[in-house]
């Protein structure tokens, strides 16, 4: 097993134990437990994360995912960004900033925000059986002296900027899902709108910039002369 390997193994095992150690939460008791392990839930996702940036800027061919999305002639700013052009690395960040808005999300005051971490801390657990299956740091039998490189059409400076900010929204948007789920459990509807509206807002802004980016780039770079009318995966994300 790859040190890579086994930081998402632990991070997934951390995130099952949050999710039981945030029940009582939704009864109203005190899980001062379950805050921690999240937590360290989230710093063994940030330093995957940080392992996986590495092997791309360190030429880790050996890396199957690396070998697949990256080579020798990209730039810098290319190379790192080719880590999150394949689903493996997609999946890795995406659930790496819901970690980290699980997080912010602890520290926010109120009744909801405990219990609606049993239900980030779920949401959590199921992406992680993605990279369970699909891991980013999977080696291979042969090594290559180069890699295959990214897609033509992904080697573009918004290649950087737009899937970051997307799947920013994604996960954002996970949190006014959490807040509403724990608002019907605790049956706390008093203060929901008021908790729920600034991630709300945050999510929609932030996938909304997003899409835009993605819409500016297939203008620039297909030219199929419209924003929205290109790629089911932005009218996905706008819908």
């Amino acid at each position: 097993m790859s040190p890579g390997d086994l930081l998402i193994l632990l991070a997934f095992v951390g995130a099952l134990a949050a999710t039981a150690l945030f029940v009582p939460a939704l009864r109203g008791r005190k899980s001062g437990l379950a805050g921690w392990v999240f937590a360290g839930h989230a710093l063994l996702l940030v330093a995957s994360l940080a392992l996986l940036w590495w092997l791309f800027l360190t030429h880790r061919f050996e890396y199957d995912y690396v070998a697949q999305y990256s080579s020798r002639a990209l730039s810098p700013a290319l190379t790192f960004a080719a880590s999150w052009a394949g689903q493996e690395g997609s999946i890795l960040l995406w659930v790496t900033l819901a970690a980290l808005l699980g997080m912010a999300l602890l520290r926010q005051p109120g009744v909801l925000a405990r219990p609606a971490m049993f239900f980030v801390s779920l949401l959590q657990s199921l992406l992680m059986l993605l990279l369970l299956v699909r891991s980013p740091f999977r080696l291979s039998a042969v090594v290559p002296q180069d890699g295959q490189g990214l897609n033509p059409l992904l080697e573009d400076p918004w290649m950087v900027v737009h899937p970051p900010v997307l799947f920013l929204g994604y996960a954002a948007l996970a949190l006014p899902f959490a807040l509403g789920l724990a608002a019907l459990v605790r049956q706390e509807y008093k203060d929901w709108n008021r908790v729920v509206w600034p991630w709300a807002l945050f999510g929609v802004v932030t996938l909304g910039a997003g899409i835009v980016l993605g819409g500016i780039w297939a203008y620039k770079v297909l030219g199929w002369g419209g924003y929205w009318g290109w790629d089911p995966v932005e009218n996905a994300s706008l819908i």
